[in-house]
């Protein structure tokens, strides 16, 4: 098999399987992920090189299978305080960012410790996600709200010599409030804090916003109720999911001169296709494919220049996620070892912020002298703490220095 990237797709119905992976370009069915529930939009992704993560519908759990395992890993165990409504795990592999209602939380991947919980929106979280550089995590909720953080900020073990469990909530980056109604969807550019963040909202409105000011770009008015959105990598295209099934193509290299476009209706700029409302869109790296999932029980795979279907993957029922995915080694591999620990979440910050322990795989032999005393092991101990510390100090303070440059960077440039 030649193909860099494979399709991850997901539906309502469970009972052949909760997640399956295609070869997009001859419709074979490489893996079927089964007992993990239906999974609900927005709620499935990948974690490194190991394992494919998913929440379940209506249920406080979310579940984890091994890549070359068609069984959930039982010995993961990942409960949560409620049901997810979406999730985001960051490319770093580090952070898991879970929507509750209009809660966010956001545990360490590795040692299972609940960082941070944030709540900003006074209706359900729609969705969450995380800047390619890691470096910013943006939420958006059915009260038309874009709230849009610090990672570094959220998950800082002490603000102003305060624990996290102590101060409570984190003051955002910005918040941006130019949707009337529910926003349905955002996706992030490929360019850190140079990126855009696009939304869609069922006001018929798609927002452009400059990600590291939160400066409005440009707002679109389409005809329809919007659902999902996309942005390619270059940020040259956007794409548009619609309740009638219609997804449109907006060309961002033609912006117009006022800050607000109406989008008038043309076969010509449409993917015309789908019977019912579009759930999912997705990209694969070469910016030439699109995959999109309806509640028409299909996944279309589009020719983008041409705006054509190459293929047809039909589901028993709607169709709840689509993602393209490398196409990794493990994922047909009989044994392999996995490149990240995931260790059960915790319900609560604990208020000990001191102890806070990060699991790691070891990948060589550990080699212990046997003649070693107990009291040269003590000792050992007790200078690993005290490194501990002082390293600690010098991140707090390397972290207060960075924001302090980067203020005034942008100040200076205010004033230009």
């Amino acid at each position: 098999m030649n193909n860099k990237e494979l399709l991850l797709t997901s539906s309502q119905l469970s009972q052949q399987f909760s997640a399956c992976l295609w070869d997009y370009n001859t419709k074979n069915v490489l893996k079927l992920y089964k007992n993990g529930g239906s999974i609900p939009p927005k709620t499935l992704d990948v974690i490194e090189q190991s394992y494919i993560l998913s929440a379940e519908i209506a249920k406080p759990l979310l579940h984890v299978w091994p890549l070359n395992s068609q069984e959930i890993d039982k010995s993961i165990k990942l409960i949560l305080p409620g049901p997810a409504t979406c999730l985001s795990i960051c490319p770093k592999n580090t952070y898991l960012a879970v929507a509750i209602d209009t809660k966010l939380y956001i545990w360490q991947i590795n040692s299972g410790k609940l960082v941070t919980v944030q709540q900003r929106h006074y209706q359900p979280i729609t969705c969450v996600k995380f800047s390619s550089d890691s470096e910013y995590v943006v939420v958006s909720g059915e009260d038309g709200i874009l709230v849009v953080y610090l990672l570094a900020d959220l998950i800082a073990i002490y603000h102003s010599l305060l624990s996290q469990s102590s101060i409570g909530q984190v003051e955002p980056k910005y918040i941006k409030n130019d949707h009337s109604m529910p926003i349905t969807h955002i996706d992030l550019g490929v360019f850190g804090r140079n990126s855009r963040i696009a939304t869609c909202s069922v006001d018929r409105t798609s927002c452009l916003y400059s990600l590291s000011t939160g400066e409005l770009l440009l707002k679109l008015v389409f005809h329809t109720p919007l659902t999902t959105i996309l942005i390619d990598m270059p940020c040259w295209r956007l794409y548009v999911g619609s309740n009638s099934g219609h997804i449109r193509y907006y060309n961002l290299k033609n912006p117009p001169r006022t800050l607000t476009q109406y989008v008038q209706k043309g076969e010509d700029y449409d993917f015309i296709g789908h019977k019912d409302k579009i759930v999912a869109l997705a990209l694969n790296l070469q910016n030439n494919i699109l995959a999109s999932g309806s509640l028409d029980n299909f996944v279309y795979t589009w020719d983008v220049f041409s705006k054509q279907i190459l293929h047809k993957f039909e589901h028993k029922s709607a169709v709840t996620n689509v993602k393209f995915v490398a196409n990794y080694s493990n994922f047909f591999e009989q044994n392999f070892k996995v490149g990240i620990i995931v260790k059960p979440l915790e319900r609560n910050i604990d208020q000990d912020s001191d102890d806070f322990i990060i699991s790691a795989i070891q990948n060589e032999d550990i080699q212990l002298s046997d003649d070693e005393s107990s009291t040269e092991k003590e000792l050992l101990r007790k200078q690993c703490e005290e490194e501990n510390t002082n390293l600690r100090i010098i991140n707090t303070q390397l972290y207060r220095a960075a924001i302090s440059i980067s203020k005034k960077y942008n100040n200076i440039n205010n004033k230009d």
